[in-house]
Order: structure tokens, then C-alpha cells, then sequence
């Protein structure tokens, strides 16, 4: 099916047209096709480029599989013009319709007609661009049309006739412009063929010629003639001739035959039409064979198959009869057989099982009614095959016996057999045995006599008979008895405590019946006294296994075994030696004694090894078990188990048992343990551990506020078993005050005489006769409010105002909601009149001021001020006169007083002045006026800023104030608070704890200070972590805290800073470390033990140091290999282990599996705690197979080792023989390029000299100094000294800057020794060089020597 297509497009000339459609190359059409995405189909494109009218049209995309044919049509208008295309003539069939389309093409087009003999027969609209589309039409009303217009202008014509021949239908299209294109059609009407019956003779036969004509009864030409045989195209193996004219067409078949049977189809076809006509040719053929019976041979007992098969027509029938050799008749096969016998349609006959009776004389009959029958006569004969009654038998003998092999084929002669032993043929090449034949009744007899037997008699014997039939074995399983051979790869495979499995191969010569097994232990020196074990032999099993009980644990011995049978018993093999394992001791440790120590929840405890015959190994330490008993308590206890190793000291042992339960009554007992396992526990000892202080503090602390100078306060009793508690201590504080303490028998407590409406912090400890427990969280609760005191100053600040300052009260009791200042003339008996001033938040002076204007000049008036809280008004203040008269006296109203103050803070002191005129202040301190001090800062409203204060600003503070009429001051008393001095830590580490105590804070100004100190831990190169922040506990004038939950051996910092109202402290610093160490690990390989392929460790041999161990690594590597190896600490699976499953799956235990026999092995051990990481390197070796140990390794054969030794040396030797090769190509041809400078300067020098005299020569060239040194080697040394005699010298030296036959300069001082250059060149020439020199030389009489001279650079 079409699952994708391409639709109608309207494209404008010369752009480019993609559609998916099939077409006819053209120049400018490029047609391709691909696989779709899915891979299931084909999508196929035509694509047109630069497009023009003419390719506008009706397209077509046709899609043929097979038979079958999909087709999808759609327009493409290309704007221009319209035009028809033309088409040669139309044939139809007479009586079909025809729907005929009109090819026009140009865009747009909105008409399209039909005309018939000059007339209009239809006439369509067609579909338009919407800018050519008319509208309004008036449609007319025209007589019913036989023919009809479809859908895009095609024309349908219901019916073609004859007469209709010849016929022009014209086409007309429009555009919308009034453009016009017309064509013409012509209609042919054809009829299709019509056939007559084919005809062919009837009775024919073989040989005859035959024709089969196809006549044409009607139909227009031109008529194609083909025909068909059987459906298909006639093959040209038949040779038949075909005939055809314009109306018949003729088959010639000149020899007919059988091969010429069939049905023939004569097909006859025009431009309309095909028909076609079937006939069917048949002639007589005598049947003929194609597969003749012969005389054929069935085996007994197999499926027979006979085969006789004849042809011809019709087709010929198939019987087969028997000779009744009794009664002289035939009859037919079937009737005889009484089943198991079939016969084919094709005449094969089918015998199932083959029995000696079907052996006969047959015959074979073939009929189909032509012609003689045919038949033929045939004997089947039934043969025996090679076979034996059975298929073998077993025989047995001892060695020196005779023996008789017989073997009896039965079958058809000629039998033939064959001897093999093991699968290889037998020769006798002695007379000791011999081989026979004899003929039987119905077969043969071999038989193979041996004299005497010998061991290599034994084996698979196997006759092999065969005869022109088949072939058949039959076998001997000979079993030569004899001594047998000793046991093979005797091995111990298991050893435990008290048993050891022992395995070995069966003898593979002789036969075993049964096997000795002896053992003893190695003291004994001969096999006299030791134990003999007889096992009967398994058949079953590869390998003989025994295991033997009742062995002495971690005791040496030696076994060997020798094989029996019904002969006698062989020699004994080597002895292999084995050693039991371990067992866990048998008896307990005695003489147990535990004692208290001074300190609670602490004992010592002591014993005495177990007896030593009762060890069954080397003991490796001890487990202590302390079993708290606790009166009342019928559950488990918490038991403390702690491991002690065996110390060197022989006798005595003991350990600390810390960490128990205070005051309470201990059972301790004792087990040994060795590397299997632990011994039972002794008899327990009871002890009692001393009294501490309660463990934990009171819970639910509860207080309340009674009264405004009494709290309540109550708690949960203690629940502590190690502490006989005597009471209670509760301590109380206030905010800046020192702690107090009182005591208490019972769970409540009333604290009398407290500050009136004050936070109170309270926190509640246990106590024993050993000390006292820990504090309970602090609670915090405040006595109720009261009535506050009051202070008050009142100034004149205008003659009818006056103004009333105060300070907030010291104590006030309660929360203060208001003030209510009170004011009434003197003289006046009414009550005074209020003003209320509410409560806001106040300045560090505690402050406040009120201004009452309206007031009498003149008048006295008297003032004072109450403070209000939730409990009521409290007392009033100190009653103050004034008198307000018109001169205004100055006056401050700033309330002075003691103020604190902390270090490097700022402090802010008010002077508020009144007065008329305005009073000028002055600043004093300590009675000195402030002038300028880049501390004090004077603001506009007179007061004084204090910045960075320190204790040298500390004293007396005034305001002084004056007017003309007065004056009045205001002093402050400033003290100066110091931060607290970092806290001085003392510590003492335990395992997992650090307790650290510090001083009691110093006293201020006599006070003591109230401190709170905040603490923060952290490991080394860890981060700082928060242990408290709270005001600590502190007892007997020192403080304290424990810090839990830390590492056992692992160093920490500790930082602690003391903090109060002013500020906080400089840290201080402390470093400690927690009990405990790295693991220590065993100097020696006394823990560890092994096998053929196991090496067991016992971990316990580790010491943790106080620290327990939480990981362990073991690495492991061959003996002189590189690399290391991750062990895994699985438990064998195999049998030998399965009595120490339970010790070896013991967390204390390690091993390492998947070794090799006999090899040393290199172990490195990780053990790891929260100390730190201990390593350790050990040698071990797995035993032999047989359980023995191996000797050392080499120390001087590593192969490793040797390689790199090698290797380097060759490095070394390589590296020296480059280097000595580039020196003496270096210097060789340093050497080479003096001599050649030589000879050019000699030669340049003795040319130049016979055309210049020395007076020639310029001063500059005299000038010059020329030295050359001479660099020699080890190989021309000699020519220095070996002079030659025809060598030649040139030796010459000249000053510095000093022209020949001059004066020498004279040196410095007066000295006029001459300096001469120290630099003296020779030259050395071969003998050919002097030749040529000497005989340009010769005839300069007057050349100086120096024109040899050797240029010097320096």
C-alpha cells in the first residue's frame, strides 16, 4: 500500500518541483528512491528543476509487487498559459465505457468544454485561484447529457459501440484572461478475439504426428497468438514446431511421445482483449521400466528394500509374486507374508524385519493395457551377518596360572577376527602363548592359550570377527592377581586436636583388597610398638581415606601404610609426620584472688596457671570475667570481660579490672586460651568495689518563686547502686554573684533571704562519703516583685519652671510600668498635684527628668517621685524643696554616682545645665580640668564621650556649672571592669575521656567576679568543636569538667576562654592525649600456624595498647615477587577444617587461603585503631602436601634481584664505552684540524716570503703575537719525544705590544728585566710536509725562521 504521497502543488516557472511519484528521465527530471526510515518500504521523488508551463499536468506514481499494482495521481499547475497536449488514438473496446481526460496544462484555467460533432456536449468550472474566481453566474438550463462531467473536466462515456468508430471529441480550456487552447481526440471502437475450441485427434499413439490448430472466429486485428503446456511456456526439449497466420494458429508435434502429454492453452490477444482455449493431449504407451528388478541380497534381521518400477500410458500397474518352493506355485507376496511386507505405488517392495524365510524366488509384473505386460523374474537371498551370543565375560587369575581365551563368532563364512589388548592388536612372539582357529557348525572358534600368567597379561582383551555382512566384538576383562604395589601420594589432608585424616591413591598394578595403617608418636624410635589399623579397600573411591582418633592434642607423629590382598601385603610407604592441633585447655586457672584497689569501680585480680599437662598448647593469655550481682536483679547483668595476655614471669598473674559498677559485689573467674580456643572458666571469687560518688545527677529540678525573697525548689531522687548517697547540694547564684550552697536529706529545698524580684540560677548535685556526683542542667527561676526605692534631684530651670531629674532604683523589685512625680506648693495643705511620666528604655545612668512649667514665682514648692510596678506605688522619694524666684541660679540636673564600666568600651557622662544666664560647665578629673585629649570628646549638650577606655581613665568625673548667680556640679566615680585573664587548664587524660580543672576565678575591686567559660575540642588537623557553654561547676574553689566520648590514643587541642559582663578572655591553649597506643605487634611468627594451602593468624597476638583494635588489612606476595596481594579472611569449606570451624570463624582469627604447597610467603599485617596504624613484615611458609615444614629460603639467590644487578651493570658499562668514544672522536679531530692548520700557515708563510724581505713586512703584522697551543693524547705523546730526523723546528716568541729588535719595556719600579710572552708554540710536521717546505725555503737565505710561526689567539 501508498503510505506517503505527494498532492496537488500550483508552482510558479523556474522554481523546482520535489514530489514522490515514479516518471520518465527527462533532462531536467531527476528521479530517485530510497528505504524509508522504519526499513520497511520504498519512498521514491521526482524532482523537476527550473520548472516551466509545459511540465505542468496530471502525474502518476505506479507501484508494482508482483501481480499487483498501486497507482496515486495528483495535479502540478505551473502558472502561463493554457494548452492541450496531444494523444494518438483512443482504442475501447466495443460495449465498455471510457472516461477520457483532457491533458491540458497552464494555470489558472476556470473552464474546460467538450465538443461532439460541433456541438457542446459538457462543460465544467473548474477549481481557480481566488484571484480569477468569478462570480454571479447565471447557470442555463440545457437538455439531460448522456455524458457526464466528472470531477477536474474528464469526460465519461457510459457505452462504446461499433458505430461509434472514428469519432473526434474535442476538448476547449479557458483562463480566466480569455486565453483559449483546444484539441481534438480520436475514438477507435476494436472487439477482442474470439476463439474456436482447439482440436486434436483422438487414438494416438507413440510416434504419430499430431497437430492442435487455434482458429479466430471474430475480433479485430492485429491478433497475437502464444501458448502454455501445463500452465507454462513449452520447452524447447520437446521440439514442437508453432504456425501462426492473422487468424490460426498450429502446433506440429512430428514424433509424439509421452513426454508430449498434457494440457496445451492457446491464447489469443489485441489492443482490447485476451481469450484463450484448453485442450488436453494424451496417447497410449506400452509400460517400459525405468527401474528393472535384479537378483538382490537382504541381511538377517535388517529392513530390506527391493525395487521395480515401470512407465507408460495410462500408468501401468504393479504386482509381485513368490515361487512356493513346496508346492511349485506362484502367489502373490502379500498373501504369503502375513505382514511386516508393504509394496509402493511404484513398486518397491518394503520388507520390515528380513527372516530366513523370506529367501526365495520372486517376480515382478507390470500392466497398463497397451501393449505386452511386462515381468521379470528375480532371487532375493537372506545373508547372516557377523554376531556373538554375548557381548563379554569376566575372567580371573593369579600370576603363574594358565589361562584360555576362547571367542566364538557365529555367521556367514568367511569370518574373519581379529585380537586386541587395551586397544592395541596382539603378537605372540613367544611360545609361552599361542592363538588358534577352528570351524563350528554355524560360525568359527578363536582361542588364545597362555602357558604361565604374568602381570602384563591383564586387561581389556577384544575379539573382533567380521564377514562380508557385518561386524561384532566381543570382550575379556582379564584381572591378573599378584603383590600388590605400595600406596601413592600418601598425604595427611586434615589434623585436629585429637584426629588426623589421612588420604592416598589405590595401587594402580594389583589388585587391593585391604590396607595397613601404622602410627606412633615420634619418641618412639622403631614401628614395634606402634598401632596397626586394617581397612578394607572402597571400590568406590579415587582415593583411600582413614581418619585416626584418640590422638594427643599439639603432639608430633608418623604414619605409614602398606596395600594387602588374597597374594600378600606390600612394603610400607614413607612415613609422613604430622602434629595435632591445639585444644583448648582442659582445667581452669586456680588460686583466683581479687582485691579492692583506692579507687571506686576498680579490682585486682590474681592467679596461677592451670597445670601444664592440661594446656594442650602454648597458652596465649587469658579472658577475666567480672559478673556484677545485684540483689533483686534476676535479668543479665552487665558482665565485663577483659583479655590478659601471658606475661614472660613464669607463676603469677594479674591485671586491673577497671570500669565496674561502684559499690557492688563482683563473681570473678578465670579461662586460659590458647590458639584453639578457650578453657573453662575457674570457680568464681566475690569481691566488693568501693563506694563512689552518685554517677548521675538529679532529675526534674523544679523551682519556684514563694515570695519576693524565697524560692522553692524540688527534684527526682537518684537511682545510683555504686554510691550510698547522704543528700543533696543545691547551689544558687545570681547573675553577677558567686554561688552559694546548701544541703539537703530530702527532694525539696526552700532558699530564704533572697533579693527581691531576681533571676536566681540553680542547679541540684548528689553526694556520698566518696564525693559528690554530678550537677543537674541549670534551671533558672526569679523571687516575686515588690515595692521599689526611689531616688530624686529637683532644679529651678525658669522662674515659673522647675525640673525634676531621678535615677532608675538600684533594685526595683518588678518591672516598672510608670512614674508618678508629685508636686505641691509649700504652704499648701491640699494634695499634691500628679504628673505621670512613663517608663522607657534608659541610658546606661539610669536617668530620668521631667520639666513642671507653670509654676509661681516666688512660691516654695515641694517635690518628690514614686516608681509603679504590677505589685503597686513604692515608696517615695526623699521630699525636695525649691523656690522659684527671677534670678536663676545655674544648676545641673544630671544625677551622678559610681559607674562600671568595661575595658575598651565608650562611655557617654551627661551634664544637663539650667540656668539664666546660661551657665558655662568645666570638665575635671581626678580634680585636673580636661583640656584636650584625644580620648574625651565635649558635646554641644556639655556632655563628656570617653572613648577606648582603660584603667587610666578611671576616678572622679565633674561637672562643674556657673552663672553670675552660682553654681552647682555633678561628679561621676568611674571604674574601669578588666576582661578575666585566660583560665590556667590542668589535665588529666584517661582512655576516653580528658578531665581538665581550673582556678577559681580572681576577685575585681573585691568582688568576686561572675565567670562563664566556654570550651571547644578538636583532633589534630580536625576542626574546632563546641563541648559547652554554660557557667561550669566548680567545688573547693577550683572548677571542672570531664570531657566524654574521645578516642582512645589519639592527641587533642583544647581551647577554653573565661568570659563576663565586660568581655571575654584571651583562649588558653592545652594539648593532650588520650590513654592508649598504636597496636603493638608480635616481634616473632608464634602466632601464626599452617597448612599445604592455609596460613592461619591468630589476632590475639596483637597488643592494642589500650586501644581496641578496629581494623585489620593483610597483604601477602611470593617470596622475591613485587606484588602484593589483598587477602580475604574466608574459612575453608573443606573437611579437614570443619573440627575449628568455631575457632577459626572467631573475630580475633585471620586466613589467608589459595595458597601453593611448600612456598614462602612474604605477610604484611595492618592493624589500626584510633591511635593510630601499626605495620608489621613476616616470613611464613605453607607445609608439603604431606604436612612437613620446608627449610629457609635463599638469601642469596633472588632471580628479581639478580636481573636488576645485571641490568645495571650492563647499563653502566654501556654509558662509560659512549662516553669513551666521543672523547676520542672529540679529540681526534681537534688533532686533525691543528695539523691542517699547520700545514696552511707554513706554506702561506714561506710563499709570502719569497717576494718580501724581512724589512717588507709591516709593523702591524710584527706587532701580532701568535701562540698556539698543542693538545695531545694518550696516542701521539711518543711524537714529542721520538723525534724524527727530518723534522724541522720553527721556534719563536715575541713580547706583548712589543715590535722585534726593540727594547723590552721596563716593569713598574725600575726593574728592567725583560717579560717574555710563557707561551712557546712548535710545530711538527711529517716528512712529506718538511720536503715541500725545506725546498721553498732553501733558496731564501735571508727568510727568518719565525715565517712558521704558529698563529696564538689569546
Amino acid at each position: 500500500m501508498i503510505t506517503q504521497h505527494f498532492g496537488d502543488k500550483i508552482v510558479t516557472p523556474g522554481e523546482d518541483v520535489s514530489t514522490l511519484m515514479s516518471i520518465i528521465y527527462k533532462m531536467r527530471y531527476i528521479l530517485g528512491q530510497m528505504m524509508s526510515s522504519s526499513g520497511v518500504g520504498v519512498i521514491t521523488h521526482l524532482n523537476i528543476s527550473r520548472s516551466r508551463v509545459e511540465d505542468g499536468g496530471l502525474y502518476s506514481c505506479v507501484a508494482y509487487e508482483s501481480d499487483s499494482v498501486l497507482r496515486h495521481s495528483a495535479r502540478i499547475d505551473i502558472y502561463g498559459p493554457p494548452y492541450i497536449r496531444t494523444l494518438p488514438p483512443i482504442k475501447v473496446q466495443s460495449g465498455d465505457g471510457l472516461k477520457l481526460k483532457c491533458p491540458y496544462y497552464g494555470y489558472p484555467i476556470s473552464k474546460l468544454d467538450w465538443e461532439h460533432k460541433g456541438k457542446k456536449i459538457v462543460s465544467s468550472m473548474l477549481p481557480q485561484h481566488s484571484r480569477y474566481r468569478r462570480t454571479n453566474i447565471k447557470k442555463r438550463r440545457r437538455k439531460r447529457q448522456i455524458l457526464e462531467a466528472s470531477e477536474g473536466g474528464v469526460l465519461n462515456i457510459p457505452r462504446i459501440v461499433k458505430e461509434e468508430n472514428g469519432d473526434m471529441y474535442t476538448c476547449i480550456v479557458y483562463s480566466p484572461s480569455g486565453e483559449m487552447a483546444r484539441r481534438s481526440f480520436e475514438i477507435q471502437v476494436v472487439e477482442a478475439p474470439e476463439l474456436d475450441e482447439l482440436r486434436v485427434g483422438s487414438g494416438l499413439k507413440e510416434g504419430q504426428i499430431v497437430q492442435i490448430t487455434c482458429n479466430i472466429i471474430s475480433g479485430d486485428p492485429p491478433i497475437f497468438f502464444s501458448w502454455l503446456k501445463d500452465g507454462m511456456k513449452i520447452p524447447p526439449t520437446l521440439k514442437i514446431t508453432e504456425r501462426s497466420s492473422e487468424l490460426f494458429s498450429v502446433l506440429i508435434i512430428k514424433r509424439v511421445s509421452l513426454e508430449h502429454c498434457g494440457k496445451y492453452t492457446c491464447i489469443a490477444t489485441n489492443h482490447v482483449g485476451k481469450v484463450n482455449q484448453s485442450t488436453e493431449l494424451y496417447i497410449n504407451v506400452a509400460p517400459k521400466w525405468i527401474e528393472e528388478p535384479t537378483n538382490t541380497s537382504l541381511l538377517l534381521g535388517q529392513r530390506g528394500v527391493v525395487y521395480c518400477n515401470a512407465q507408460g500410458y495410462p500408468v501401468p500397474q504393479i504386482h509381485w509374486m513368490k515361487r512356493d518352493a513346496t508346492l511349485g506355485i506362484w502367489r502373490p507376496v502379500l498373501d504369503l507374508a502375513g505382514g511386516g511386507v508393504s509394496s509402493y505405488p511404484n513398486g518397491t517392495l518394503i520388507i520390515e524385519v528380513v527372516s530366513l524365510a523370506d529367501e526365495g524366488l520372486y517376480a515382478c509384473h507390470a500392466d497398463n493395457g497397451v501393449g505386452e505386460a511386462l515381468s521379470n523374474n528375480l532371487w532375493i537371498s537372506v545373508n547372516k551377518p557377523v554376531h556373538f551370543e554375548s557381548i563379554g565375560t569376566n575372567l580371573t587369575t593369579k600370576v603363574g596360572m594358565p589361562l584360555t581365551l576362547t571367542c566364538k563368532p557365529l555367521g556367514d563364512s568367511p569370518i574373519r577376527i581379529k585380537w586386541t589388548l587395551n586397544g592395541s592388536p596382539i603378537e605372540f612372539t613367544t611360545s609361552r602363548a599361542t592363538i588358534s582357529e577352528a570351524s563350528s557348525n554355524n560360525g568359527l572358534k578363536s582361542t588364545i592359550n597362555i602357558n604361565y600368567v604374568e602381570s602384563r597379561d591383564g586387561g581389556q582383551y577384544e575379539c573382533r570377527a567380521s564377514n562380508p555382512y557385518g561386524v561384532a566384538t566381543y570382550s575379556l576383562h582379564v584381572k591378573i592377581l599378584e603383590p600388590p604395589t605400595p600406596p601413592l601420594d600418601l598425604q595427611v589432608d586434615s589434623v585436629s586436636s585429637s584426629s588426623a585424616k589421612l588420604s592416598w591413591r589405590d595401587t594402580i598394578v594389583a589388585h587391593v583388597q585391604y590396607y595397613n595403617v601404622q602410627y606412633t608418636t615420634n619418641h618412639f624410635t622403631g614401628w614395634e610398638n606402634a598401632k596397626t589399623i586394617n581397612i578394607t579397600r572402597q571400590e568406590t573411591d579415587i582415593r583411600q581415606s582413614i581418619e585416626l582418633r584418640d590422638l594427643q592434642p599439639a603432639s608430633e607423629y608418623r604414619v605409614r601404610v602398606s596395600s594387602g590382598n588374597m597374594v600378600d601385603l606390600s612394603p610400607y610407604t614413607m612415613p609422613v609426620h604430622f602434629t595435632t592441633l591445639q585444644e583448648a585447655p582442659s582445667t581452669s586457672p586456680i588460686s583466683v584472688q581479687a582485691q579492692q584497689t583506692e579507687n571506686p569501680g576498680e579490682l585486682t585480680v590474681s592467679w596461677l596457671p592451670p597445670s601444664r599437662e592440661t594446656h594442650n598448647g602454648q597458652l596465649q593469655g587469658y579472658h577475666v570475667k567480672a559478673v556484677p550481682r545485684i540483689a533483686g536483679e534476676t535479668g543479665p547483668n552487665d558482665t565485663q570481660t577483659k583479655m590478659v595476655k601471658v606475661t614472660s614471669r613464669k607463676g603469677k598473674q594479674e591485671t586491673l579490672l577497671s570500669g565496674l559498677l561502684k559499690n557492688t559485689r563482683y563473681a570473678i573467674s578465670i579461662s586460659a586460651f590458647n590458639s584453639a580456643g578457650n578453657g573453662p572458666f575457674s570457680l568464681p571469687v566475690y569481691q566488693m568495689t568501693r563506694e563512689g560518688a552518685p554517677e548521675n545527677p538529679p532529675s526534674s529540678v523544679e523551682c519556684r518563686g514563694v515570695s519576693s525573697t524565697s524560692v522553692r525548689i524540688a527534684w527526682q531522687p537518684i537511682a545510683s547502686h555504686g554510691a550510698s548517697l547522704l543528700g543533696y547540694s543545691v547551689y544558687y547564684s545570681t547573675d553577677d554573684g558567686p554561688w552559694s550552697n546548701m544541703t539537703s536529706p530530702h527532694t525539696e529545698l526552700y532558699l530564704q533571704n533572697l533579693m527581691k524580684y531576681t533571676n536566681y540560677t540553680i542547679k541540684v548535685a548528689g553526694f556520698s562519703s566518696y564525693g559528690m556526683g554530678p550537677f543537674s542542667h541549670p534551671v533558672v527561676c526569679t523571687t516575686l516583685q515588690d515595692g521599689p526605692p526611689s531616688a530624686i534631684k529637683v532644679v529651678v530651670s525658669s522662674p515659673t519652671s522647675i525640673m525634676v531629674s531621678w535615677k532608675r532604683p538600684e533594685k526595683p523589685n518588678g518591672e516598672i510600668t510608670h512614674y508618678n512625680v508629685y508636686v505641691k506648693p509649700v504652704s499648701s495643705t491640699s494634695s499634691p498635684q500628679t504628673y505621670r511620666v512613663e517608663a522607657q528604655e534608659i541610658n546606661p545612668l539610669r536617668q530620668h527628668s521631667f520639666t513642671v512649667s507653670n509654676l509661681r514665682t516666688g512660691a516654695q514648692y515641694e517635690v518628690f517621685v514614686r516608681a509603679t510596678t504590677s505589685a503597686g506605688e513604692g515608696a517615695a522619694t526623699e521630699r525636695f524643696h525649691a523656690e522659684l524666684t527671677s534670678k536663676v541660679v545655674a544648676g545641673v540636673s544630671s544625677l551622678g554616682g559610681s559607674i562600671s564600666v568595661g575595658v575598651g568600651s565608650s562611655l557617654l557622662l551627661s551634664c544637663s545645665c539650667v540656668g539664666s544666664p546660661a551657665a558655662r560647665t568645666v570638665w575635671y578629673h581626678n580634680h585636673n580640668i580636661i583640656t584636650h585629649h584625644p580620648r574625651y570628646t565635649r558635646n554641644h549638650d556639655d556632655s563628656l564621650l570617653i572613648n577606648n577606655i582603660d584603667h587610666s581613665l578611671s576616678g572622679n568625673y565633674t561637672c562643674l556649672a556657673k552663672n553670675l548667680y552660682g553654681s552647682d556640679s555633678v561628679s561621676y566615680e568611674v571604674t574601669v571592669l578588666p576582661t578575666p585573664d585566660p583560665p590556667v587548664l590542668r589535665v588529666t587524660s584517661h582512655k576516653n575521656a580528658i578531665y581538665l580543672q581550673w582556678d577559681y576565678p580572681k576577685k575585681s575591686n573585691g568582688k568576686l567576679q561572675k565567670i562563664s567559660y566556654n570550651l571547644t575540642w578538636k583532633e589534630t588537623n580536625g576542626i574546632w568543636q563546641d563541648a559547652w557553654s554554660d557557667k561550669g561547676a566548680f567545688l573547693q574553689g577550683t572548677q571542672e569538667y570531664t570531657l566524654q566520648g574521645l578516642k582512645c590514643g589519639t592527641k587533642y587541642s583544647l581551647r577554653m576562654t573565661a568570659s563576663n559582663t565586660v568581655g571575654t578572655s584571651q583562649p588558653a591553649y592545652v594539648d593532650a592525649t588520650t590513654l592508649g597506643g598504636v597496636p603493638i605487634s608480635p616481634p616473632t611468627t608464634e602466632w601464626f600456624w599452617s597448612n599445604a594451602t592455609h596460613i592461619y593468624i591468630q589476632l590475639s597476638g596483637w597488643d592494642d595498647n589500650g586501644c581496641e583494635i578496629t581494623r585489620w588489612e593483610v597483604d601477602y606476595r611470593e617470596y622475591g615477587s613485587k606484588i602484593w596481594k589483598r587477602a580475604e579472611n574466608r574459612l575453608p569449606v573443606l573437611d579437614q577444617w570443619a573440627p575449628y570451624t568455631q575457632v577459626l570463624s572467631q573475630p580475633n582469627s585471620f586466613i589467608l587461603a589459595e595458597l601453593l604447597p611448600a612456598q614462602w610467603y612474604q605477610i604484611r599485617v595492618v592493624a589500626e585503631n584510633s591511635a593510630g596504624i601499626s605495620t608489621s613484615l613476616y616470613m611464613y611458609a605453607t607445609t608439603t602436601l604431606l604436612g612437613e615444614s620446608i627449610g629457609p629460603p635463599s638469601e642469596y639467590l633472588d632471580l628479581n634481584m639478580l636481573v636488576i644487578i645485571c641490568s645495571s651493570i650492563l647499563l653502566t658499562i654501556c654509558m662509560l664505552a659512549c662516553l669513551y668514544i666521543f672523547i676520542k672522536r672529540h679529540n681526534h679531530q681537534r688533532l686533525t684540524e691543528y695539523r691542517n692548520s699547520l700545514t696552511t700557515e707554513c706554506k702561506s708563510e714561506r710563499s709570502n716570503a719569497t717576494v718580501n724581505t724581512p724589512q717588507s713586512i709591516p709593523t702591524d703584522v710584527n706587532n701580532r703575537v701568535y701562540s698556539t697551543p698543542v693538545h695531545l693524547t694518550a696516542d701521539n705523546k711518543h711524537e714529542l719525544y721520538e723525534i724524527s730526523p727530518y723534522a724541522q723546528f720553527a721556534i719563536g716568541f715575541r713580547t706583548f705590544g712589543h715590535v722585534e729588535n726593540q727594547e723590552p719595556p721596563s716593569r713598574l719600579g725600575g726593574n728592567s728585566k725583560s717579560r717574555y710572552d710563557s707561551e712557546t708554540s712548535f710545530q711538527m710536521r711529517s716528512e712529506s710536509e718538511d720536503s715541500d717546505c725545506v725546498s721553498r725555503t732553501t733558496t731564501l737565505k735571508s727568510a727568518p725562521r719565525k715565517a712558521c710561526r704558529i698563529p696564538h689567539h689569546r
